[in-house]
């Protein structure tokens, strides 16, 4: 048979509502801080690709004189929205720059967060990558 001690009866419940708020704080780093790291990362995969599409050259661009903005700005807008993605695309010379940003919902932590990622690209062609 098993001897109860008179007078300890509560002693693990109080250590577990004096622990519970930890616990909780540290499974929400955990799990939203994750979330946070998987939004950045597709908001980083995003505008990479949507900024390697707008550096593909048309062969009217490839033959021509270079990047045409209007025309690589669409590129990259379409690539977004095929993504499904939102972004800002700004092409200055040969250079195109494009910003996403996500926004990442809690579970467990109060509020939500918001990621913002950019990726630049510039065209190369022919066989030593050189700029057209």
């Amino acid at each position: 048979m098993t001897r109860r001690v008179r007078g300890s009866a509560g002693n693990v419940s109080l250590f577990v509502v004096l622990l519970l708020p930890a616990l909780m704080l540290a499974a929400g780093l955990v799990l939203d801080g994750g979330r946070q790291i998987q939004a950045r990362r597709d908001a980083q995969g995003a505008a990479a690709a949507a900024a390697r599409a707008a550096v593909q050259l048309s062969p009217e661009e490839a033959f021509g004189q270079g990047l045409d903005a209007g025309r690589a700005a669409a590129r990259a807008e379409a690539e977004l929205g095929r993504l499904g993605r939102g972004g800002a695309v700004s092409v200055a010379g040969q250079r195109v720059t494009v910003r996403v940003e996500a926004a990442v919902d809690y579970l467990i932590l109060p509020g939500d967060g918001r990621v913002s990622q950019s990726a630049t690209a510039t065209p190369i062609g022919g066989v030593t990558g050189a700029a057209p």
